[in-house]
């Protein structure tokens, strides 16, 4: 039997239960054939046996969020067990019909990192929340002290192998079961998982000594010592040395006396935990069909990458899921240039008028390729291969016009030149900070044009003449200019610059903003040539027949009908001038290059957001983007999808800009430039250049229409395409991690010893765990692979009424209505809408017209009603039954988390008299940036501050706010009727204190290291996440996964590189215990509350001041004179 790829064992008597590929799987312990107990095919983790051995619970994907389900061991239905919107199994307490299943969730709660665990009747029923805190798994055995992992950051030990970072899981336990809970094994100093009771141990996963292993302490402390003692620690496994199994061990679990744990997909079983216990690998075969790795076809419309028309509009180069085809867009067939399973080709695209261009890996490494595209015509050329190995990561492919040469911009900064026919590369040129961009030929394929990043943040725009690889600036770099392209006579050189400066008044604080500032340019090439928009001596010529050579482009085509079909006008313009978009030797493209800056004039239309300059017939097209909030909070109110770019066509004949196409996801320009392929999500139209009015073409119209995507057929072999997308990861990040020695990890390596495991995965869940492992040997900070195998039905999530219930007689009573925050749409309230009248002490007995479940409360009569009009029945405090509307949430946690602001608020002004201010900063992005300004105003206007950074999940907007809270007040404006401001605005007017956890990461660890490098004031809390080398997420696989490779370390001159895997200390520890949470203490708010009320008595605040020491301007006596 072929390796299997399995994950998630536990164990019961003779039982063995697992995970793989996408269910949960039996098996007895002594090996064998395995058998399915679920058939959902959908991502499944941590199945747990009952105490008796006779059910199993789980997690399971199959309702869209993860959710925890049970079934009887010997068959019968699954039935759903919770209803939280998200919540994972952990294990079970109690036996028979009072067995329960505990679970964790993160439901109810104001932050998702923050779970809970709960108790839930295996039979079904309410959940009854564990006073523990927050954690991320809990070992309970009866008779024996409860264990707790705190919270991590939800990162798999083996995702990042070695971390050594405040979020780094750390032991709790109660020896004496009164719900006083102490640190155990504090000493230990590395990343610990699966805590388990074992006979008479505490047992545990660990990486503390550089590899994951199980480890065990005595569960008599009394006589090992302290609790943060690693007196009688022992290590029953040695993954990791000699003659052991190279990798971790991983997801361990128990039945009391045996732990069963897995690694690289084989299960190992240790029967004992003594000083010489060694560990047996399980002999499992899977039965059944292996349906996931059984090649599937695709729908070619939500697969198509790519469409690159060719000269003449008739057909265009297709790229689908890796493969490649020619593909007619009317009345013809498509025919596959590359179809071959694990190959996968990228950046397709005509050459000439019988090849196609593409990058693909077919022989492990970036090549471009030149195919024909019959290859069975008479002296067709085979399909060849170039420079495999040589081009490193190929991000801009750009075929010339007449077919000889193509030009590759790289990852590493190259600019490239391949001579088709000789196979010759040679190097034109190289970005001096980052890749070169917009690459682009001049119709006579004489030049080449790019944008060169010369320095930091600023780029020019440069031609290359091929012959003798010249090369001319056309821009200095003084602005961000991109996306150069010649117009389609070879006259003019176009492309866009961030070089307008018109500013906004920002409308919350005092700040000028630069919103939309891209505009289009134009470079005459040749000096005598004038600008469209200049004046001539003679006028302005009124046909293009009257023309000159010096002169302006006439107003009108030459046949004085604006509605001339492009084709036909392209033959008559051949057969006066020759063809204007491939010139031949005497319509060479001219090329002035004394005073070429100095003739830059721009386009006569509205600055913006612009990108995808591209040039037609007569034209120049780019794609406008509106101006929008990030965080579409009106579009919440409106229901509108959001904006959409659109395409504008900029006539150069007539000098004006229409837009042709709305919405538009992208375009590409045909050879002839008659023609373009206009893209809006999975829909695909042939559109005239030409053309006036932004509507689709309707069904009878010849010139233009939709292209029948339907006669593409895609077939994918899963086990190819996961080899393929194993390597592919593995070049990624050899290319673009941001040391090219790895950080001294041999990568070649590690890829040669995780690369036989890809046979063994069954899903593509399985290779996003096996990826996300094999990043994790780089101990690294955002290594992520995001996108799943998918799960079920995402209309399985209940809706959410903003509101906490509990069960009371005919139904669930309502315990509290959160207040909605009318300044954040999404967090508003359902029972607080006007007209409800719904609050504390009302019973909710119907939904829709069902009674409410007196165990399972309104969540299953809810699901699928988030945003929906849905009817409640409910019984009011005096007795009344009405009936109310409400449109439930699709997540509450905006409105939880608001009503925790508030609360945080409310507590330091009554703590501190109303003297200090609270501001708490969620994360780094705008949501984070908003929640800053929605009350800094006020809350800088108090004494002192307490600026809160606990749970924030990072971003890149900590220098902003920074730059916010080390304002210092020099100054104050004082004006009559008014209350004086404080110069600058928005300083804080005494002294700060901020509070930082396990939890503020990211962009959150760096504005803690700022925080106290600056000397604001202490950080109040714990250790940080420690992850600061950042990621720009630019890259998918080919099924769309995206893998990130870590590319901008922070090194800070006080601590060099050492928040990276440490995080960054507070100057006052304050550990938040689980009784602090059960209790809802919040003593790092309470220290910090402390720390600034007693730096007000040593510092006072700034005060405004006093009119009365004004000076006196009144006119003085006139002396005598002398």
């Amino acid at each position: 039997m072929p390796r299997s790829y399995l994950r998630f064992p536990h164990l019961h008597g003779d039982t063995l239960v697992f995970t793989a590929e996408d269910d949960v799987w039996t098996a007895p312990l002594a090996g064998g054939r395995a058998y399915r107990l679920t058939a959902d095919d959908v991502p499944v983790s941590r199945p747990r046996l009952s105490p008796d051995g006779t059910r199993v619970a789980w997690t399971s994907t199959r309702e869209g969020a993860q959710e925890v389900f049970v079934t009887d061991l010997d068959g019968g239905g699954a039935r759903r067990l919770t209803w939280f919107g998200g919540a994972r199994t952990v294990g079970w307490r109690g036996s028979g019909a009072d067995a329960e299943v505990v679970v964790l969730s993160a439901a109810g709660e104001a932050s998702a990192r923050r779970t809970w665990a709960y108790a839930i009747p295996a039979a079904g029923g309410a959940p009854r929340r564990l006073d523990y805190g927050p954690v991320s798994d809990v070992a309970t055995a009866a008779g024996r002290p409860a264990v707790l992992l705190g919270t991590t950051m939800s990162r798999e030990m083996a995702w990042w192998k070695r971390y050594r970072g405040g979020t780094a899981g750390k032991l709790w336990w109660d020896p004496e079961g009164t719900g006083e809970f102490r640190r155990l094994a504090a000493e230990l100093g590395g990343q610990i998982d699966s805590p388990m009771l074992v006979g008479d141990r505490i047992a545990f996963l660990s990486d503390h000594e550089g590899w994951g292993n199980v480890y065990s302490l005595p569960l008599d402390r009394n006589g090992a010592g302290a609790d943060d003692s690693l007196e009688g620690l022992l290590r029953h496994t040695d993954h990791g040395a000699d003659g052991a199994p190279a990798f971790y061990a991983r997801h361990a679990s128990t039945d009391g006396t045996r732990v069963v744990y897995e690694s690289a997909g084989e299960l190992y079983l240790l029967d004992d935990l003594t000083a010489d216990s060694a560990p047996r690998r399980l002999d499992i075969a899977l039965g059944g069909p292996r349906t996931d790795r059984e090649p599937f076809r695709i729908t070619t419309d939500r697969w198509l990458d790519r469409a690159a028309p060719d000269r003449t509009g008739r057909a265009s180069i297709a790229q689908v899921r890796g493969t490649v085809h020619r593909l007619t867009h009317r009345d013809g067939p498509a025919r596959t240039l590359l179809a071959q399973p694990g190959v996968r080709a990228r950046l397709a695209q005509p050459l000439g008028d019988d090849r196609a261009l593409w990058i693909d890996d077919a022989e492990g490494e970036d090549a471009v390729v030149v195919a024909p595209l019959d290859p069975r015509a008479d002296g067709a050329p085979a399909l060849v291969r170039h420079a495999a190995g040589r081009v490193g990561r190929v991000l801009e492919l750009a075929a010339a016009p007449d077919g000889s040469t193509a030009a590759i911009a790289t990852h590493d900064g190259r600019l490239l030149v391949l001579d088709i026919g000789s196979g010759e590369l040679r190097e034109l040129a190289r970005g001096a900070d980052g890749e070169v961009s917009g690459v682009a030929y001049s119709p006579d394929s004489a030049w080449l044009t790019y944008a060169d990043p010369v320095e930091t943040g600023l780029s020019r725009i440069m031609i290359a003449r091929l012959a003798d690889d010249t090369l001319v600036e056309v821009t200095p770099p003084r602005f961000v200019d991109r996306h150069p392209v010649f117009t389609a006579d070879g006259k003019y050189l176009a492309f866009l610059s961030l070089r307008t400066f018109d500013p906004i008044y920002d409308e919350h604080s005092f700040d000028l903003t630069f919103p939309a500032s891209w505009r289009p340019f134009l470079v005459p090439l040749a000096a005598r040539t004038p600008s469209p928009f200049g004046a001539s001596p003679d006028g302005r010529p009124t046909t293009s027949a009257d023309e000159g050579p010096e002169d302006l482009p006439a107003t009108d085509p030459a046949d004085g009908d604006a509605d001339t079909d492009p084709d036909a006008a392209s033959a008559d313009a051949g057969e006066k001038a020759g063809d204007e978009t491939a010139p031949e030797k005497d319509d060479a493209v001219v090329v002035d290059v004394d005073g070429l800056p100095g003739r830059v004039v721009p386009i006569p239309v509205a600055e913006g957001r612009l990108r995808g300059l591209g040039a037609a017939r007569d034209c120049l097209l780019w794609l406008r983007n509106p101006v929008s909030g990030v965080l579409g909070e009106g579009r919440e109110l409106t229901g509108d999808r959001g904006p959409r770019p659109v395409l504008e066509r900029y006539d150069l004949v007539r000098r004006k800009v229409d837009v042709i196409a709305d919405p538009v996801s992208s375009y590409e320009v045909s050879g002839d430039g008659n023609r373009l392929v206009v893209r809006d999500g999975s829909t695909v139209r042939v559109l005239r250049s030409d053309r006036s009015g932004s509507s689709a073409p309707s069904d009878s119209d010849a010139d233009e229409f939709e292209i029948d995507l339907s006669r593409i057929t895609v077939t994918v072999d899963p086990t190819a395409e996961w080899r393929q997308m194993f390597d592919e990861a593995g070049r990624l990040m050899r290319d673009h991690f941001w040391v090219e020695d790895m950080a001294d990890v041999d990568w070649a390596g590690e890829l040669a010893r995780y690369r036989p495991l890809v046979d063994a995965v069954g899903s593509k869940d399985d290779l996003v765990d096996l990826l996300w492992e094999l990043q994790g040997e780089l101990g690294s900070s955002h290594a992520y692979v995001i996108g799943g195998g998918g799960g079920g039905d995402w209309s399985g999530r209940p809706g959410l009424l903003g509101a906490d219930l509990e069960r009371a007689e005919e139904g669930w009573r309502i315990t509290r209505v959160l207040p909605p925050e009318t300044s954040a749409t999404r967090a508003r309230s359902p029972l607080a809408d006007p007209g409800v009248d719904v609050g504390p002490g009302d019973v909710l007995l119907e939904v829709a017209g069902r009674p409410v479940d007196p165990e399972l409360g309104p969540a299953p009569l809810l699901v699928g009603t988030a945003d929906q009009l849905v009817e409640l029945t409910v019984r009011k405090a005096d007795g009344e039954v009405r009936r109310v509307v409400v449109r439930p949430l699709d997540d509450d946690l905006p409105l939880r988390y608001q009503n925790w602001v508030n609360a945080k608020r409310t507590f330091v002004a009554e703590r501190s008299g109303g003297r200090l201010g609270y501001l708490h900063v969620p994360d780094m992005v705008a949501s984070g940036w908003a929640q800053l300004h929605r009350d800094l105003g006020r809350e800088t206007s108090r004494d002192g501050l307490v600026v809160d950074v606990r749970g924030n999940s990072g971003g890149h907007t900590s220098q902003l706010v920074i730059e916010k809270l080390a304002r210092k007040v020099i100054g104050w404006d004082v004006v009559r009727h008014r209350q004086p401001q404080t110069y600058p605005g928005d300083a804080p007017r005494g002294p700060l204190v901020a509070l930082a956890d396990e939890h503020s990461g990211s962009d959150g660890d760096i504005v803690t290291a700022a925080f106290k490098r600056l000397g604001l004031g202490p950080v109040v809390g714990t250790r940080t996440w420690g992850g600061v080398i950042g990621i720009d997420s630019r890259y998918g696989l080919v099924d769309r996964t995206r893998v990130t490779q870590p590319r901008y370390s922070f090194w800070f001159d006080d601590v060099a590189w050492d928040v990276e895997n440490h995080g960054v200390d507070p100057d006052v520890e304050v550990v938040i215990t689980p009784q602090d949470w059960a209790a809802g203490r919040d003593p790092q708010l309470e220290t910090a509350v402390r720390l600034a009320l007693d730096a007000l008595e040593s510092t006072p605040a700034v005060r405004p001041p006093d009119p009365a020491t004004r000076p006196s301007r009144r006119r003085p006596e006139l002396p005598p004179r002398g």
